[in-house]
């Protein structure tokens, strides 16, 4: 809860797919308040018209009169450290959108500004406040499964032709990858800690641009859990971690699992929440009949408790729950399977 009565102000920058609904969301809280919209485009002046606020072009005029005193940074992937490096140099929080940049230079200069500037900086890996995530955390941590073993993702779907409509997204950055894939990827390190090395297999053989439609990767945490991921957004699937949720009002949702976490003691399934475990009376193994034990889970929309934590960073002084130094993590891991995807080669990640 956020302790002050005085509400956060805060600006948008996009208005997107993403922006659009952290506007939403912000409109409908209590703990912040919406004065800005920055984007180019008419869509943004409309939306910026329709609720009430300002409306600016460009990082340049909002920041000759901001009415804020945080900013939202849902624009390109590329443009996130740029713009947030601006924004810190005028005293404003960050919240920036996932993955925190393209490019690991450019994140490690913005984390350092923000830190120059002593401003709060909350990266946004959503899916840390998804409760399925949350439920997943507690068991794995509680030893219920054991010693884990192994992990296996499948992330596959289809992204409409009318999606790809945008240029940047038929370019290098632009695919799976880094717009999916990273967030299974922070998901894997908050689970399971940091990876070590990986190794991927990538195509674009569907339809041909120049990003990756399709990649196979392995995974080998620090601690020993092995990790296996395929991902895809030109296939007709049900597997995916959006549908499987329902975490993305967009997204057709449909309950299927897409994540398995093997333990020595048991074996979780994601989204269906279902814990196995052998419950023979004899020794432990195959010959043993298996049941699994269901778990309840509330569905609730990520974005807004991750914008009320950004508000209690902000009111409070809480911890980021993803701090930019982790967000980066998340990036050199992603950067290092598009290495490995390149080369062919195992690549360590330091």
């Amino acid at each position: 809860m956020i302790s002050s009565v005085s509400p956060v102000r805060l600006a948008v920058f996009g208005c997107g797919l993403v922006g659009e609904r952290h506007v939403q969301h912000i409109i409908d809280s209590p703990s912040c308040m919406l004065t800005s919209i920055i984007d180019p485009s008419p869509h943004a002046r409309k939306a910026a018209e329709s609720a009430g606020v300002q409306y600016f072009e460009d990082v340049t005029s909002f920041l000759e009169r901001p009415d804020a005193e945080a900013v939202i940074i849902a624009t390109p992937n590329e443009s996130h450290a740029s713009l947030g490096i601006k924004c810190a140099k005028a005293g404003l929080h960050l919240f920036v959108e996932k993955p925190i940049d393209a490019d690991l230079a450019a994140a490690s200069e913005l984390v350092d500004t923000a830190t120059q500037e002593g401003v709060k900086l909350l990266v946004g890996h959503h899916r840390r406040f998804n409760p399925y995530i949350e439920a997943a955390k507690k068991i794995i941590d509680s030893g219920e499964l054991g010693t884990i073993s192994a992990v296996n993702i499948l992330w596959a779907t289809l992204k409409p032709n009318s999606y790809f409509k945008v240029d940047w997204r038929r370019e290098s950055g632009g695919g799976p990858l880094l717009i999916n894939l990273i967030h299974d990827i922070d998901n894997l390190r908050y689970l399971f800690g940091d990876i070590e090395r990986v190794y991927a297999e990538a195509s674009h053989v569907v339809r041909q641009y120049p990003v990756e439609d399709t990649a196979a990767i392995s995974l080998r945490f620090r601690n020993g859990i092995l990790g296996t991921m395929i991902i895809s957004d030109t296939v007709a699937s049900p597997y995916n971690f959006e549908s499987g949720t329902g975490e993305n009002p967009l997204i057709y949702a449909n309950g299927q699992d897409c994540y398995w976490v093997f333990g020595t003691d048991g074996t979780l399934t994601l989204p269906e929440m279902k814990v196995w475990h052998y419950s023979g009376a004899g020794e432990k193994g195959w010959g043993e009949p298996i049941s699994c034990k269901p778990i309840e889970i509330k569905p609730t929309i990520p974005l807004v408790p991750q914008l009320e934590h950004f508000c209690a960073i902000i009111r409070n002084g809480a911890t980021p729950r993803c701090s930019g130094q982790d967000a980066i993590k998340t990036l050199k891991t992603i950067m290092a399977i598009k290495e490995a995807s390149c080369s062919g080669r195992p690549v360590e990640i330091s």
